[in-house]
C-alpha cells in the first residue's frame, strides 16, 4: 500500500482529477456526469497535474524482488570435557536491493544569465535553487514541448543495489565443575554495499536515498560500508565481543559462619564491547543544484562534502571542547564544500562513531528460613564502572558543531545531538535491589 501511496495520484494511474460541486453520495457519486469511459488520445497525451512541475514516481514494470543468499561453514571441537570451542564463517549476499534515482534532475549550467533565461527574473548565476525545474533534464531536452512545465522530479525505484557481508565468529565455553560457567564470543566482520531505501513511499518526507550523482551508471559513488539509512547505521560493526560468566560459591557445612555468610552466592557477569558504527557526512544543502532531495522531503539531502586531508580525526579526539557539553571527534577543517554543480569526494559510511563497552553485574542468593520457604536477595548493577559512553558526532557539515559529540550513547534526542543512540544502554550506573519470598 505504501509503495503506491504517491504513484496512485500520478500518471499512468491517474488520468484526470474531478472535483464534484456540492454534496456527493454513494448512490450518485458523479452528479456532474460520469468520467467513464475516459477517452485517451495516445497521439496527444497529457500529463494530469493540478500544479506546475509536479513530481512523478514511476515504478519499473520489471522491478525485481530483493534476493538474499546466505552460507556458513563451522568447525567445532570439544578440546577437554570442560572446554568447547568453535569457529564459524558467515556470509550473506543481497541483490536487487531497492533505492531510488531521479530520472529528471536539474542540470548545472555554469556562468551568469540574463532575465528570462532558465526561469530567472533578474541577472545572476544560471543555476540557482529557485530555477531547478527550468533546468531539469527533460525540460532542457525539449523546452518547447507541450506541457513541459508539468514535469518536475521523477523519482524511480531502482533495484540495482547490492550488499555483501562476511564475518568470522569465534566462540568458547568453559565449565569448571558445577560452579563456574564462562562463555565468550568475538565477531570480526565487514559489510559493504549501497544504502537501502528503508521506506517504499519514495515521494514522501522520508529518508529515501537517490544516488547523489543521479544515475544507475554511477552507483559506485554511493558504495560503502553498509548503513541502514543514508546517514547512519549499525550494519557494519567490525568488532563485537561478549563475555558472560555465572559463578556460584560452594555450599559450606551447615551451622558454620561460612555457611551463613558465603554459601551459594551466585555472581552473574555480562561484559560487552563493540567498535563504532559507520556514519556519513552530509552538506545539508543542494550544492550540486540538481534538486534531488531538496523538493522531495529527503532527510537529509543526499550530498556529501569533500575530504581535504587524509586524516580527519581531531587532534584532541575524546577531549572536552567549548561550549560544554562537547567532545571533539573529527576535525572540521578536514572537510570542505565541493564546487557548485559538483559532488563531494567522501563516500558513504566513511566516518565512525565511538566504540562501546559495558560491564553489568548481578549478585543473588536464596536464604532458607523454614522448610519450603525461602527469601531470595538480588542486586543488579548496570554500567558498574559508571563510565561515560559517547554518542555519535554531528555529521551535518553546515552545523557549527560538525565533528563534535554533544550527547552520550544513551541520549534519545537532546537538542543539537545526532539522535540515533549508539547502543541499547550506555546510561549512568544503575543499581537495583530486590527481595523475593518463595513458598
Amino acid at each position: 500500500m505504501d509503495l503506491h501511496e504517491n504513484t496512485s495520484s500520478v500518471a499512468p494511474f491517474r488520468l484526470t482529477v474531478i472535483t464534484p460541486a456540492g454534496p456527493t453520495f454513494l448512490d450518485n457519486p458523479f452528479p456532474a456526469g460520469s468520467p467513464f469511459p475516459y477517452n485517451f488520445d495516445s497521439a496527444h497525451p497529457t500529463f494530469p497535474s493540478s500544479f506546475s512541475y509536479q513530481g512523478f514516481y514511476p515504478i519499473p514494470p520489471n522491478l525485481k524482488t530483493t534476493e538474499q543468499y546466505s552460507w556458513n561453514l563451522g568447525i567445532q571441537r570439544q578440546v577437554t570435557p570442560s572446554l568447547f570451542v568453535s569457529g564459524t564463517y558467515v556470509g550473506t549476499h543481497l541483490i536487487h536491493t531497492w533505492t531510488a534515482i531521479d530520472l529528471n534532475p536539474g542540470l548545472f549550467i555554469p556562468g551568469n544569465c540574463l532575465p528570462g533565461q532558465y526561469g530567472l527574473t533578474a541577472p545572476g548565476p544560471c543555476s540557482q535553487s529557485s530555477n531547478v525545474n527550468q533546468r531539469r533534464l527533460l525540460n532542457l531536452t525539449n523546452p518547447t514541448a507541450p506541457n513541459v512545465n508539468t514535469l518536475g522530479t521523477m523519482t524511480q525505484l531502482d533495484d540495482g543495489g547490492t550488499q555483501s557481508y562476511n564475518g568470522l565468529l569465534l566462540s568458547a565455553r568453559l565449565r569448571l565443575g558445577q560452579r563456574v560457567n564462562l562463555d565468550g564470543n568475538y565477531t570480526w566482520s565487514h559489510c559493504i554495499g549501497l544504502p537501502i531505501t528503508t521506506l517504499t513511499n519514495i515521494g514522501g518526507a522520508y529518508p529515501h536515498q537517490p544516488y547523489q550523482n543521479n544515475g544507475p551508471n554511477d552507483r559506485r559513488l554511493d558504495m560503502g560500508d553498509c548503513t541502514s539509512t543514508v546517514f547512519i547505521g549499525s550494519l557494519d560493526r567490525r568488532h563485537i565481543g561478549n563475555i558472560t560468566m555465572v559463578a556460584t560459591t560452594p555450599k559450606y557445612p551447615p551451622g558454620s559462619w561460612l555457611q551463613r555468610v558465603a554459601s551459594t552466592w551466585t555472581f552473574s557477569t555480562i561484559f560487552q564491547t563493540y567498535s563504532g558504527q559507520p556514519l556519513s557526512a552530509q552538506i545539508g544543502s543542494d550544492q550540486a543544484y540538481n534538486g534531488v532531495g531538496a523538493g522531495q522531503g529527503a532527510i537529509p539531502i543526499p550530498q556529501r562534502p569533500n575530504q581535504l586531508i587524509a586524516n580527519v580525526t581531531a587532534s584532541n579526539r575524546g577531549e572536552g571542547c567549548l561550549p560544554a557539553p562537547c567532545v571533539s571527534w573529527y576535525n572540521p577543517a578536514g572537510f570542505g564544500l565541493p564546487a557548485p554543480g559538483t559532488y563531494g569526494n567522501i563516500g558513504i559510511g566513511t566516518l565512525r562513531s565511538p566504540g562501546f563497552w559495558e560491564w553489568d553485574q548481578t549478585i543473588s542468593r536464596r536464604f532458607q528460613i523454614a522448610e519450603g520457604r525461602q527469601i531470595e536477595f538480588r542486586a543488579e548493577a548496570f554500567n558498574v564502572t559508571n563510565s561515560v559512553r559517547l554518542g555519535n558526532p554531528e555529521t551535518y557539515f553546515s552545523s557549527g558543531n560538525f565533528g563534535r559529540i554533544l550527547c552520550s550513547a544513551a541520549s534519545s534526542s537532546p537538542t543539537g545531538c545526532n539522535t540515533t543512540p549508539t547502543s541499547p544502554s550506555g546510561g549512568p550506573r544503575v543499581l537495583q535491589f530486590a527481595l523475593k519470598y518463595l513458598f
